[in-house]
């Protein structure tokens, strides 16, 4: 059983889109990287795509696979201290995505 809500989940995932879109990081199928850079074994894909990139194409692609069926979550995430890391300068500009991949790696906290 989950430690959190679905719908929760689902939600704080939603909050995460939405800020990626706002900034314009959001590309949609016609913007997915090749079939190669999923391939990187380096955290974050970072060899291979821009953070962003990675957030859209893996992190909520994969949370949301697993929403749909039913598989097990992970049992924690830490994506906020990334997103501040990959931001260092422009933490303003991107304060509520960072503050909302806060919220989705504390809903993951026992």
């Amino acid at each position: 059983m989950p430690r959190i809500d679905l719908q929760t989940l689902a939600a704080l995932l939603d909050d995460v889109e939405l800020e990626l879109r706002r900034l314009g990081y959001w590309r949609g199928a016609e913007g997915r990287p090749d079939k190669q850079a999923f391939l990187s074994t380096m955290p974050f894909c970072l060899d291979t795509m821009d953070f962003y990139q990675w957030l859209e194409y893996v992190l909520l692609e994969r949370l949301r696979a697993l929403i749909t069926a039913g598989g097990p979550l992970p049992e924690q995430l830490a994506v906020a201290p990334m997103a501040q890391e990959f931001w260092r300068g422009r933490w303003s500009e991107h304060k509520e995505l960072i503050m909302a991949l806060r919220a989705l790696d504390d809903a993951f906290k026992r």
